[in-house]
């Protein structure tokens, strides 16, 4: 089942432009659902939780336009692949006894013994916070009507982290931030999200570093506040931060022009011609481009083909799209030659279209 995930980088829902994608490349909203009568994951047993894989298989299962497979019984490699995609957290391509209950069009997951019974995500394109919000709620209302709710009057739902106890609701963005990594301010716009409360985080939640100029924020409470009442700060929050790396752009272009498309262009250069490259080195490289693209110099990365080279190149996906393990040497050369190649495409269609690169 997960091998028809994997035949493509992006799905169509991701592939399509949406508000603000020149700076945010995905809207991710997550909810912490538990089941009253299986104990939290941290104290169930072998048997409770293969039992509460195998009853989500019946109570969702027929549901037009979803599939549900077992992670845990799937290759590393495949599992990592489905990580790089953002289908997956890192946590439950780990965990023992897992499953994945997700939606064709790779809109809607929801992730079985993770570190709570379920995690409900909604993945879109771009800031569209209201409307994952609002697909996440009716997918929170379809399981609980099969499954009795972990919920108390006073505190909310309860989760196996007292962090997500209330609405366990956490909201997350990815944002593509060189105007203000460049301009060493990302440090001090971190230290001041941290303060309000939000979490600024790389490209794969905690622990995972910024390669590519790429960071998640997300929310932190959960606890004393409306999920409305989150999503709105948070939407606050974000736009901020956007507006904030708009500025950033701007001053970069107005000081340091010939310095900039120097940097920009060498970046092009080596994409375009070099035959070893490794994915730390590519998705900075790539950063670079799409900077160029963004702020009007003639070379052209558009958003959808930036987020479709970050998950093509990464270790996992890269080697299922050639079907083999491959060496870090391998890895490199085939890395390069599909930068070239998507790049060439990219070249030619422009030149077609009347534009240049």
């Amino acid at each position: 089942m997960f091998e028809q995930l994997l035949t493509r980088p992006l799905s169509e829902k991701m592939d399509q432009q949406a508000p603000y994608d020149d700076i945010v490349v995905s809207t991710r909203i997550r909810l912490a659902r538990n089941v009253t009568h299986y104990p939290f994951s941290t104290r169930m047993t072998e048997d409770q939780a293969n039992a509460l894989i195998n009853e989500t298989e019946r109570q969702l299962s027929g549901l037009k336009g979803f599939q549900f497979g077992r992670v845990d019984q799937v290759d590393a490699l495949t599992r990592t692949a489905l990580v790089e995609k953002h289908l997956i957290s890192p946590a439950l391509a780990t965990h023992p006894r897992t499953g994945l209950f997700v939606s064709e069009d790779e809109q809607i997951s929801v992730m079985v013994n993770e570190e709570d019974h379920f995690r409900i995500q909604t993945l879109l394109p771009g800031l569209q916070l209201e409307e994952a919000f609002r697909v996440a709620k009716q997918v929170d209302r379809l399981i609980s009507e099969r499954f009795k709710i972990a919920f108390d009057d006073t505190l909310g739902y309860l989760t196996t982290c007292p962090s997500n106890v209330g609405t366990g609701l956490r909201a997350s963005v990815m944002l593509h931030l060189p105007g203000l990594v460049l301009t060493n301010q990302i440090q001090g716009y971190i230290k001041h999200l941290r303060q309000l409360g939000f979490a600024i985080r790389g490209r794969y939640g905690e622990g995972s570093d910024a390669s590519g100029r790429m960071f998640q924020l997300s929310n932190q409470r959960t606890l004393g506040a409306s999920e409305d009442m989150l999503i709105t700060d948070y939407q606050f929050a974000v736009e901020a931060l956007i507006e904030a790396e708009q500025a950033a752009r701007k001053g970069l272009l107005e000081m340091y022009q010939e310095e900039l498309e120097d940097r920009l262009y060498r970046s092009y250069g080596i994409l375009k011609s070099a035959r070893l490259i490794t994915a730390r080195e590519a998705t900075e490289r790539l950063s670079d481009v799409r900077l160029a693209d963004s702020l009007g110099l003639a070379v052209t990365l558009p958003p959808n083909l930036f987020h479709h080279l970050l998950v093509s190149l990464q270790t996992g996906f890269l080697q299922k799209h050639f079907g083999k393990q491959l060496t870090s040497r391998e890895r490199d050369i085939e890395r390069a030659t599909v930068i070239r190649e998507m790049l060439t495409e990219q070249t030619n269609r422009d030149h077609t279209q009347g534009g240049f690169a």
